[in-house]
């Protein structure tokens, strides 16, 4: 999973058990008995063996796309809001926007506000609460030069100083999502609205999504509605929207909605983008396929995450198994837990 993603190197914490403190024991390649003779270490020196196999995956990139805004400073900024709900899920939420690239087989970089965007195509920042000097003109330069940015509720309402924006939320990123946000619904955990999708709504989605926990209440500006609340109050008022700015185009996700949502709303913004895939192949749940690349050569690592055996369709893609040196096409078994690392020719 670490090579994977990215990691040119594996090392464990810590290599021999402490005979004392706190920590004595904890995991170890070297257990108190001081010896080779065990479980754990077998285990190490079989990772040692298949990492000597993937010398030709060290060195290459990953090169994501698509890369995912989580900010320790926001982070900590947020957690203190005496607002909207004690808690606040702001790792849980952005595991959420995650997940459907994941599952998918879609590669992304996981960075913070002070990282360079002009790399990627498309930008997911939720519940992006603080915003830094020069973020949000960052933000809205990469729309400008045509990128794609996800935006959610509770995004854009403090500076650095933890300070709320006046003139209206979400602040510096007003102009480029094309709203103005007048308060946030925080709702109770057994109560429940509903985003329903507009006719000939341009991503194409159809029917609701269950909405809950936090609600934001907005009004248009530039932006088009794609979906409505059902219920309460704030019922007919937009629940998300699109805005065109430059080349580019901003959405604003303005409710914490169910996970078939994410699947749904990020599978097509997929589709649109044509966001390379490490598999062109529909991958069952609990599976993820990512890539890297030196140009020349894509690997192709496909994890099994589940606790029971699941087959691969490659779609009619080939390649030589690292890990046996043999040809694999067609249809692959993943055991329990089971993984394929796969070299084949670069796309051109």
């Amino acid at each position: 999973q670490a090579v994977a993603h990215g990691a040119d190197t594996v090392q464990y914490f810590q290599w021999r058990k402490s005979r004392g403190g706190e920590e004595k024991f904890h995991g170890a390649v070297v257990g108190h008995a001081g010896h080779e003779h065990t479980r754990v270490f077998r285990e190490v020196a079989e990772v040692g063996a298949l990492l000597q196999k993937l010398d030709p995956v060290v060195g290459t990139s990953v090169e994501p796309e698509v890369a995912l805004l989580f900010d320790w400073e926001n982070r900590w900024a947020l957690e203190e809001a005496r607002g909207f709900r004690k808690e606040k899920k702001y790792e849980e939420t952005c595991q959420q926007h995650y997940y459907p690239f994941w599952s998918q087989g879609v590669p992304v970089d996981v960075i913070n506000e002070d990282c360079a965007f002009s790399r990627y195509r498309l930008l997911v920042a939720p519940m992006l609460y603080m915003i830094r000097p020069g973020v949000g003109e960052r933000l809205s330069q990469f729309v400008a030069k045509g990128g794609t940015l996800v935006v959610t509720y509770c995004s854009g309402m403090v500076d650095e100083n933890d300070l709320c924006f006046l003139g209206g939320f979400p602040g510096p990123l007003r102009e480029v999502l094309g709203i103005w946000v007048e308060e946030t619904d925080a709702l109770y955990d057994a109560d429940i609205n509903y985003l329903a999708m507009l006719e000939d709504n341009v991503l194409g989605l159809r029917g609701e999504y269950k909405a809950g926990e936090l609600c934001d209440v907005l009004h248009l500006e530039s932006a088009k509605a794609l979906a409505v609340y059902k219920e309460d109050y704030y019922a007919g008022y937009p629940a998300l929207t699109v805005n065109r700015y430059g080349q580019g185009e901003a959405y604003y996700i303005a409710s914490r909605n169910e996970d078939r949502f994410q699947h749904d709303f990020y599978g097509r913004l997929i589709e649109k983008l044509k966001l390379k895939r490490a598999l062109q192949a529909e991958l069952p749940a609990g599976v993820t396929a990512q890539m890297r690349t030196d140009g020349v050569r894509d690997f192709v690592f496909v994890l099994n995450f589940n606790g029971e055996a699941k087959e691969v369709n490659l779609a009619g893609e080939s390649g030589k198994n690292l890990w046996t040196g043999e040809t694999v096409r067609g249809t692959v078994q993943l055991p329990p837990y089971g993984w394929l690392i796969m070299e084949r020719l670069a796309a051109k």
